[in-house]
């Protein structure tokens, strides 16, 4: 065993006898084990673990170029009879559907031709739109047949016995789909003149290529209709996306929002990431000078967080229109009565954070109250913008029985109240970095104190995304106070 292999000579007939034979055991047998059995000598090679193929596909997703028959002029190398797959082989290829009823000596003829191959799953052995001008059997595993693309969801699937390939052989064209190994996979890799010639010359192979064509036909066809259904199906639910998000757009103020009430204005905006979504925001007037505002975040996106903002939406309106002329005891209470109504039949334990206020234009003033929301940013004639930080309160919707403590801030004329979501601070780039609170307040803090605030925003938002997807609603609604009113006594 440690002899050194002998190098190849120029011709046989300058080969040395003898010294090769180790060698050939060691390089060509699955397994070689030594041993004393019983005061003997016992030498066990074993064969035929894994296909005697001199070539083995390794890489997941390797390309292969073409199958060994080929030379690199196109022309077919005619295998030598020694280097055939092992009769084991031969057997499991001659009971496939392909080869089913064929002569044994005919089966040798053919396979002395062809080559037995190896692949790991996940293998692309076919490319759409290349041809590679021999066909594939699966003598054991699974291939799939995608049409989309190699990892398209939609396949055929082929059995051992079945082929793939003999349409673009047949009719000279490149293949119109890909093939990829489900499984590992022993395929026999006929190349195109063996197939024509032999193959195709045997009566009874062409019988049996027709019908795993028809099976085959059969289950493709029951794959469209069942992909057919579900495009319907889908269209159908596009559709009632669309009117849900018509729906739920008529749900918000339109613009200009609070156009009959002097000493302020307002401009909101709302994008969502899907359909539909679980942002909202509303501003209508209370009468005497004043105006409710509020902006809300429901958690999760989709449908079921639209319905719930749907309910969350209706309830604060309600609440709103009956708080009576404290507004501070009335958002207050406002915020607990939402968040019992809220919390009643909710087991998905969806939530909402809200804040809400009262802009009143006479008193120059804003009362509010933040369940669980973002701060808000206020600027106020020569100052910087600040957040509204103070007081906080759980959010709403889980717990019943709690109470809201409110809060009170100055907004004389030229003030400015931006009222936003997360969707804008947690904005993402394709980095993973966001947006962020002090890039918000920067945007405020340089630009004009207009309502054109909310485009400028917006827009910023979209530049620092640079084309990566929005993963959450994009809310904003902008409060400017105008000029002053005719004062009401406190």
């Amino acid at each position: 065993l440690a002899h050194p292999e002998p190098a190849p000579s120029r011709g046989l007939a300058a080969a040395a006898a003898g010294g090769v034979g180790v060698h050939l055991v060691r390089r060509f047998a699955d397994d070689v084990q030594y041993g004393r059995d019983g005061g003997r000598n016992r030498v066990t090679v074993r064969s035929g673990a894994r296909a005697l193929s001199p070539r083995r596909w390794r890489r997941r997703g390797a390309r292969p170029a073409s199958f060994p028959l080929a030379r690199r002029d196109g022309t077919w190398v005619e295998r030598d009879e020694r280097s055939r797959p092992d009769r084991r082989s031969h057997g499991a290829i001659a009971r496939t559907a392909l080869f089913r009823g064929i002569v044994p000596a005919d089966v040798d003829r053919i396979l002395a031709r062809c080559e037995l191959c190896e692949c790991a799953a996940g293998e692309v052995l076919f490319r759409a739109g290349e041809h590679h001008r021999c066909v594939l059997v699966a003598v054991e595993g699974r291939l799939e047949v995608r049409l989309d693309g190699p990892d398209s969801p939609f396949f055929v699937e082929l059995g051992p016995g079945e082929c793939v390939g003999e349409l673009s052989v047949a009719d000279g064209k490149a293949n119109s789909a890909w093939v990829v190994a489900a499984t590992d996979c022993r395929i026999l890799a006929i190349p195109e003149p063996v197939f024509i010639d032999d193959v195709l010359g045997e009566r009874a192979v062409v019988r049996n290529l027709i019908v795993v064509l028809s099976e085959r036909m059969r289950r493709s066809n029951g794959q469209i209709v069942q992909r057919l259904r579900a495009e319907l199906e889908l269209q159908a639910l596009q559709r009632e996306l669309d009117a849900a998000r018509r729906i739920q757009a008529s749900m918000l103020p339109r613009a200009p929002l609070c156009a009959e009430v002097r000493g302020f204005e307002a401009r909101g905006f709302m994008r969502a990431a899907r359909q539909v979504g679980g942002d909202f925001y509303d501003a209508f007037p209370l009468g005497e000078g004043r105006m409710f505002v509020a902006i809300g975040d429901v958690c999760g996106k989709g449908m079921p967080a639209a319905l719930y903002m749907v309910r969350a939406l209706t309830i604060l309106r309600g609440e709103a229109l009956h708080g009576g002329r404290d507004a501070s005891r009335g958002l207050a209470r406002s915020a607990s009565r939402c968040n019992d109504l809220l919390a009643e039949a909710n087991e998905e334990g969806q939530f909402v954070t809200i804040f809400a206020a009262i802009v009143d234009a006479a008193r120059a003033r804003i009362d509010f109250v933040n369940a669980g929301h973002n701060p808000p940013l206020l600027a106020v004639p020569g100052g910087p913008p600040l957040f509204l930080d103070r007081p906080r309160n759980p959010l709403a919707g889980l717990v019943p029985g709690l109470r809201f403590a409110s809060g009170r801030a100055d907004f004389p004329p030229g003030a400015l109240l931006l009222l936003y979501t997360d969707g804008v601070t947690e904005a993402e780039r394709g980095d993973g970095a966001q947006f962020g609170e002090d890039t918000l307040r920067a945007l405020l803090a340089d630009g004009d104190r207009q309502l054109d605030c909310v485009d400028r925003i917006v827009a910023a938002v979209d530049d620092f995304a640079a084309g990566h997807a929005q993963s959450d609603d994009i809310t904003l609604l902008a409060v400017l106070a105008g000029d002053p009113v005719s004062a009401i006594p406190t």
